[in-house]
Protein backbone atom coordinates (compact mmCIF):
# COMPACT_ATOMS: atom_id res chain seq x y z
CA UNK A 1 0.00 0.00 0.00
CA UNK A 2 1.55 3.18 -1.21
CA UNK A 3 2.45 5.76 2.04
CA UNK A 4 -0.05 9.10 1.46
CA UNK A 5 1.81 12.34 0.77
CA UNK A 6 2.02 14.85 3.03
CA UNK A 7 2.48 17.71 0.31
CA UNK A 8 -0.31 20.06 -0.14
CA UNK A 9 -1.71 20.35 -3.80
CA UNK A 10 -0.27 23.94 -4.20
CA UNK A 11 2.92 21.74 -3.54
CA UNK A 12 2.30 19.34 -6.15
CA UNK A 13 1.34 22.01 -8.43
CA UNK A 14 5.06 23.61 -7.69
CA UNK A 15 6.51 19.93 -8.72
CA UNK A 16 4.29 19.69 -11.60
CA UNK A 17 5.54 22.96 -13.00
CA UNK A 18 9.52 22.51 -11.58
CA UNK A 19 9.17 18.83 -13.69
CA UNK A 20 7.45 19.80 -16.79
CA UNK A 21 7.66 23.57 -17.37
CA UNK A 22 11.26 24.15 -17.97
CA UNK A 23 11.13 25.41 -21.69
CA UNK A 24 11.86 29.52 -21.96
CA UNK A 25 8.77 31.25 -23.35
CA UNK A 26 10.53 33.92 -24.47
CA UNK A 27 13.94 32.52 -25.88
CA UNK A 28 13.02 29.06 -25.57
CA UNK A 29 16.06 27.91 -23.16
CA UNK A 30 15.60 24.85 -21.05
CA UNK A 31 16.00 25.37 -17.48
CA UNK A 32 17.41 22.16 -15.64
CA UNK A 33 16.99 23.19 -12.57
CA UNK A 34 13.60 24.50 -13.04
CA UNK A 35 13.07 26.05 -9.85
CA UNK A 36 9.33 27.74 -9.48
CA UNK A 37 8.38 30.62 -6.80
CA UNK A 38 5.25 30.20 -5.07
CA UNK A 39 3.54 33.22 -3.54
CA UNK A 40 0.17 33.99 -1.82
CA UNK A 41 -1.71 37.27 -2.48
CA UNK A 42 -5.19 37.60 -1.17
CA UNK A 43 -6.79 34.78 -2.97
CA UNK A 44 -4.50 34.35 -5.19
CA UNK A 45 -1.78 31.89 -5.57
CA UNK A 46 1.31 33.11 -8.41
CA UNK A 47 3.77 30.76 -9.25
CA UNK A 48 6.79 32.34 -10.69
CA UNK A 49 9.70 31.52 -13.21
CA UNK A 50 12.50 33.40 -14.14
CA UNK A 51 14.43 32.64 -17.07
CA UNK A 52 18.10 32.10 -16.06
CA UNK A 53 19.42 32.78 -19.89
CA UNK A 54 17.44 36.02 -20.88
CA UNK A 55 15.58 36.97 -17.64
CA UNK A 56 11.82 36.75 -18.91
CA UNK A 57 9.45 35.99 -16.01
CA UNK A 58 6.56 33.47 -16.69
CA UNK A 59 3.42 33.44 -14.38
CA UNK A 60 1.16 31.32 -13.45
CA UNK A 61 -2.33 32.55 -11.57
CA UNK A 62 -4.60 30.95 -9.84
CA UNK A 63 -7.38 32.31 -8.15
CA UNK A 64 -9.92 30.88 -5.59
CA UNK A 65 -12.87 31.61 -3.85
Amino acid sequence: MAAKSSRSPFDRLRQHYEDKERKCIECGYVDTEGNWRVTKRGREIHYRHLCPRCDAIDTRILRYD
